[in-house]
């Protein structure tokens, strides 16, 4: 008894339409993994660009950190060198010394569009024959805004000013830094500091014999 011949099994046609065919889905497949291999370098290409506009930030941050020693040396040593100019703050009492401080990082926080969201006044200490008045400032404002006041008030004369303990918020927002880079606000905080010479304000409100 013969076995009963089974249907021909369907595939790819024969001769040149099965050749046009393959090589037309060999065309396909390298279009897909040429398409997913530029996908994937310009999104490498992208994280490289965030990656240096994050180190970028942060070594602007650094040096602006690093220059605070510096900057408080020659503050002391040019108040030292003018004792009772205005390079001090010369305010009768520490009360109202410490609410002229304020009220001068305030008038230069608007006039840099920073509205602070807190002025917390710190105990005053003692730096040689100084008195050493601080007050922490808290705020949220894009990159360039901070950094053009942090400028402002380092250049102050009248009295001379330190910032001191610059902290900015990225903790919990892993995207901090790229928003930074893109203009939007991020948290910081910082201390200004500023001497006052309680012998001097002393022999100027002393009366006369």
């Amino acid at each position: 008894m013969s076995a009963s011949a089974s249907p021909p099994m369907s595939g790819l046609p024969d001769g040149r339409k099965g050749r046009l065919l393959a090589l037309g889905m060999t065309f396909v497949l390298l279009v897909l993994v040429a398409s997913g291999a530029s996908l994937l370098l310009n999104q490498y290409a992208e994280g490289q660009a965030d990656l240096a506009e994050q180190q970028d930030i942060l070594a602007h941050t650094q040096i602006l950190v690093d220059t605070l020693p510096d900057l408080e040396k020659r503050a002391r040593t040019a108040s030292l060198q003018a004792r009772g100019s205005t390079l001090l703050i010369s305010e009768t009492s520490q009360e109202t010394a410490l609410a002229r401080l304020q009220q001068i990082v305030h008038d230069a926080a608007l006039e840099g569009q920073a509205l602070p969201t807190s002025m917390e006044p710190l105990p005053v200490s003692r730096t040689g024959a100084f008195e050493r008045l601080g007050v922490r400032v808290s705020l949220t404002t894009s990159y360039a805004v901070l950094v053009r006041l942090l400028d402002a008030l380092d250049h102050s004369t009248a009295p001379r000013l330190l910032v001191d303990d610059l902290r900015i918020d990225v903790s919990g927002n892993p995207q901090a830094i790229d928003e930074t880079a893109e203009g939007r606000a991020l948290d910081a905080s910082f201390t200004i500091l500023a001497l006052r010479d309680p012998r001097s304000i002393a022999a100027s409100t002393a009366p006369r014999p």
